[in-house]
């Protein structure tokens, strides 16, 4: 059965109901290939702009059976990079052959070729030692099926090693790792994609182990064999690009915190051959369902300079250091992605550099409310200074866009899924920064003429208006930009967004709070 135009409709009308604020919509999976039945339900996934967090949920609606999927337009650069990542490639495989239901402002049509693209180059190459663990893993449960004895107590073993079998033959390939593993393994190698069928049937059948043995055997030998033991006293973990990730845990108290982020910066100064660059951010954890924000720290080095030396330094450091938080490193995170390219990122990076460099030499700033509050709000001035050449109008409808961006995080908490719900928490922030701001009217138009602000900042904010490659950013990630603004670089506008929220970040500024800056800048310059 096909999709049909009445079907289209049905899903609309279902979209206006149930969720508010909807950006875009499309649908995906059996019902856009035509090879679904009257057990199948309909992919639906719909983008918004009032919410924080991904989530899913079945509902009926007019007979139709829907698994809808709600996605914050805010999230999509993370969405797509978890997908890459982790290499499953679902969410990418769903927009890629997506049919749209509406697109009011060509969302859709910028990322569906852009997620067609990622899905061609396929997922992403298995470093060295990703190769190593999984071999790792593989020896492990390719030893514990050749020792054992009774098959029904091996199940999860053996089903562990048929997965582990056909991941490990696809992402060596590059190729996606989804749900329809057998179907990719047919593609990629169909006499392989036979092998691992007969072995199934083997062993399940037959009780039969020997061509599962075999076939994982056979696999590992063609990348260097089984690994009949794992040293963990010998590192194994390496990085793969000139720069290295560290998560300082941010679960011990504020004072635990400093003093690891002191102990960190004067760990990088003591090293001047070669000489490091390095910031330091806030950031929600990845892969981490956790409240509290960690601290990062982003250190630039040439890569094997950091495999050979600089890691087993910080081993050393840690072991030997009391006071410290939990530190985790090398932390798998990709600062460049926000960026596009790594031309983009590294014209930037100098200004990252510079303003963390002047928030940790003075630790009294450090998680400050009142001080992050006036140094932003200072920031800002300069902003509309040197990025707008003062344009009020053009720098009013900035802010207005890095209000929307931002103040789901504020609101949603990732708990409450009902959309009434959540529109009240909207109106309950937007109620409480108001109060907030007429509270405080004067101590905030003070200190956006503060002098806070260092003046050797600006330098850097110039520099970047003249960002390379800013035409290698897609088009996708102008989100939120409103179509009746008129004679802007929305490209611009992107890579403004993301350097001002990094900033926000470096200045230790708890990303739920972010979204007030922007709220109290529209009211300064609208002098309301």
């Amino acid at each position: 059965m096909k999709l049909s135009k009445n079907i289209l409709q049905e899903i609309e009308m279902f979209v206006n109901e149930y969720y508010s604020n909807q950006y875009a919509c499309l649908i995906s999976g059996s019902y856009v290939d035509g090879t679904n039945t009257e057990f199948s339900d309909i992919d639906v996934v719909v983008f918004v702009q009032d919410r924080n967090t991904v989530f899913n949920e079945m509902l009926s609606y007019k007979k139709l059976k829907i698994q809808a999927m709600i996605i914050p337009v805010q999230n999509i650069q993370e969405t797509l990079w978890m997908d890459y990542i982790t290499a499953k490639g679902a969410f990418i495989g769903m927009l890629a052959k997506g049919v749209i239901v509406f697109d009011h402002s060509d969302f859709l049509k910028y990322l569906i070729p852009h997620a067609k693209e990622l899905k061609h180059i396929g997922c992403r190459p298995l470093t060295d030692h990703e190769v190593y663990m999984m071999r790792v893993k593989m020896t492990s449960l390719l030893y514990d099926l050749i020792d054992g004895e009774n098959l029904d107590e091996l199940l999860f073993t053996i089903t562990q090693l048929i997965d582990f079998i056909a991941e490990f033959k696809l992402k060596l390939n590059r190729i996606w790792c989804g749900k329809y593993k057998i179907k990719s393994l047919g593609v990629l190698d169909e006499a392989f994609q036979t092998k691992l069928l007969e072995s199934i049937m083997e062993i399940f059948g037959k009780k039969n182990k020997t061509p599962l043995i075999d076939l994982a055997t056979n696999l590992l030998n063609q990348h260097g064999g089984v690994l009949p033991y794992y040293s963990k006293a010998n590192s194994l973990s390496k990085v793969y690009d000139d720069y290295l990730v560290i998560e300082i845990d941010n679960n011990s108290n504020s004072e635990i915190v400093k003093n690891t982020i002191a102990v960190l910066n004067n760990f990088g100064k003591q090293i001047v051959v070669p000489k490091l660059n390095y910031y330091f951010f806030l950031a929600k954890p990845v892969h981490a369902n956790k409240v509290e924000q960690n601290v990062y720290m982003i250190i630039e080095a040439d890569k094997d300079f950091i495999n050979d030396y600089l890691i087993d330094r910080l081993n050393f450091l840690v072991k030997n250091k009391r006071g410290t938080a939990k530190l985790l490193f090398p932390f798998q995170f990709d600062p460049v992605y926000k960026f596009s390219t790594k031309s983009i990122y590294s014209s930037v990076t100098p200004l990252f550099r510079h303003v963390s460099k002047l928030m940790i030499e003075k630790t009294n700033r450090i998680f400050n409310s009142s001080f992050q509050i006036e140094w932003s709000i200072a920031l800002m001035r300069e902003i509309k200074r040197v990025w707008f050449k003062g344009d009020t109008n053009s720098f009013i409808a900035f802010n207005e866009y890095l209000l929307n961006c931002s103040l789901p995080i504020t609101y949603d908490n990732g708990i409450n899924f009902k959309t009434t719900d959540l529109l009240k928490d909207k109106e309950n922030t937007l109620k409480n920064f108001e109060a907030r701001y007429h509270s405080q009217k004067k101590e905030l138009a003070k200190s956006y003429n503060s002098a806070v602000l260092e003046k050797s900042i600006v330098k850097f904010l110039r520099t970047s208006t003249t960002t390379p490659d800013i035409d290698a950013i897609p088009l996708y990630k102008m989100y939120l930009i409103t179509n009746d603004l008129k004679n802007i670089n929305v490209r611009q506008w992107s890579m403004y967004r993301e350097i001002l929220f990094t900033l926000f970040s470096i200045a230790f500024i708890d990303n739920r709070f972010i979204s007030f800056i922007p709220f109290v800048i529209k009211k300064i310059e609208l002098n309301d």
